[in-house]
């Protein structure tokens, strides 16, 4: 395997006020690592015998074409993540004929109901992104499939092969990370939430041409598990440049061949720069949502919300 050890560490605290929640550019990177073998790239700071890793990529890591086939058929897009999607833009929410809206952030917006009051749902940037499997219910409290599983039985059934081909680069590349991982998913989360040690996908599609998202903003994902990292698969059809996957505080990029698996620490900054070209990058991310934990020492009673739950209000809960 090859290994790269990073030599420059920016700082959180200034990474963070710089980057998160906007589009990367170039500058946010310096090197790109082009894998074209199995490697680990380990964070700056830590002693020779004290390495930790940031990410590892994993080459030929699919035997078949199933999954990207089906990847390939998944055209819906969603206005409901504001971490991943950038700053809303005045002008841009103008030619989407929005003219009455109020921030909730930087990346999200209230919209007026047909009553003349503030919604109480935000709404972000148009995104091509879609999760599968089990999350924590926007309007309930309680542990649910998105609606696009309960929609799509017969293509969740052919991805939850990305659970398989996944695990078992995490497994190769890092046991101990890989078990610390599969011992918390079996002892705090139930079998009926979770596909091996994931509970929920999140598929991505990435075009220049208009057919996907341009980029992703950089973010943390914050209902990740911190017992593990955080596992991508990576496909690539036709040619195309960027679509790095970027970590600021770093300044560095990952360039990941057709058909790999990306393991990285999830809760670094991180955001995809911009794709340029006519080819399209599909990933899926595949993790371990913390927040479903519900059984064991770890595990939490699912507080439900609104009509749902005594004396529960909806709006603290959006």
């Amino acid at each position: 395997m090859q290994e790269i050890k990073l030599r420059k560490d920016y700082g959180n605290n200034q990474s963070q006020e710089k980057w998160a929640g906007k589009f990367l550019t170039e500058d946010a990177y310096e090197q790109v690592i082009s894998a074209t073998e199995d490697t680990v790239i380990f964070k700056p700071g830590a002693s020779l015998y004290d390495d930790v890793p940031l990410a590892y990529v994993v080459c030929d890591a699919y035997p078949d074409t199933k999954v990207i086939d089906c990847l390939k058929t998944i055209e819906e897009t969603t206005t409901m993540g504001a971490n991943a999607s950038g700053p809303i833009d005045e002008k841009e929410m103008k030619e989407k004929g929005i003219t009455e809206y109020k921030l909730r952030s930087p990346n999200s917006y209230h919209v007026k109901t047909k009553s003349g009051k503030w919604g109480m749902i935000a709404y972000a940037n148009e995104i091509h992104s879609v999760m599968a499997g089990w999350k924590k219910g926007r309007f309930t409290g309680g542990i649910e499939m998105s609606g696009w599983t309960k929609d799509n039985p017969d293509k969740f059934e052919i991805l939850k092969d990305i659970s398989v081909y996944n695990e078992a680069a995490f497994e190769k590349v890092d046991p101990e990370r890989y078990n610390s991982q599969k011992i918390f998913a079996e002892t705090s989360i139930s079998s009926e939430h979770r596909v091996g040690i994931v509970t929920t996908l999140s598929m991505n599609r990435y075009s220049d041409l208009g057919l996907g998202s341009k980029g992703m903003s950089v973010h943390v994902d914050s209902g990740d598990t911190e017992a593990g990292m955080t596992t991508m698969c990576h496909f690539r059809d036709g040619e195309y440049e960027g679509a790095y996957l970027c970590f600021p505080r770093y300044k560095v990029a990952i360039d990941a061949p057709d058909n790999s698996v990306i393991i990285a620490d999830s809760l670094e900054l991180h955001g995809v720069s911009p794709i340029r070209g006519e080819g399209t990058r599909y990933t899926c991310v595949a993790y371990c949502d913390r927040r479903l934990a519900t059984i064991g020492q770890l595990g939490k009673t699912p507080k439900k919300i609104g009509k749902y739950s005594d004396g529960a209000n909806l709006g603290e809960f959006l």
